[in-house]
């Protein structure tokens, strides 16, 4: 299940893009890598747009539920405006590897 996350900013509470982009470098470490590894995220990448307009993130999770087991144990929520968007399909020049 591929997953596309976008965040208008600046969001209703202030921060920008830049500043959720900053959060995720810092909470990310090799505990929270490695359990979405293990739940079966084989993807997982995060921009910040250039213009601030927005933050966005795009995932591959094997299944909602493993995708929702790790949001539960590492206590992730929304961000105020996010779109979780669900892609489907698969083409592209350079297979996931």
């Amino acid at each position: 299940m591929w997953v596309l996350f976008r965040v208008p900013c600046p969001t209703p509470d202030g921060r920008t893009a830049e500043d959720l982009y900053q959060t995720r470098v810092e909470r990310i470490d090799a505990e929270m890598s490695a359990d979405a590894a293990e739940r079966g995220c084989s993807f997982h990448r995060a921009w910040h747009a250039a213009d601030g307009s927005a933050f966005y993130a795009v995932a591959h999770w094997r299944s909602r539920e493993a995708a929702t087991a790790f949001f539960e144990r590492w206590s992730i929520e929304a961000e105020p405006g996010e779109a979780g968007i669900e892609l489907l399909g698969d083409v592209g020049l350079v297979p996931l590897g």
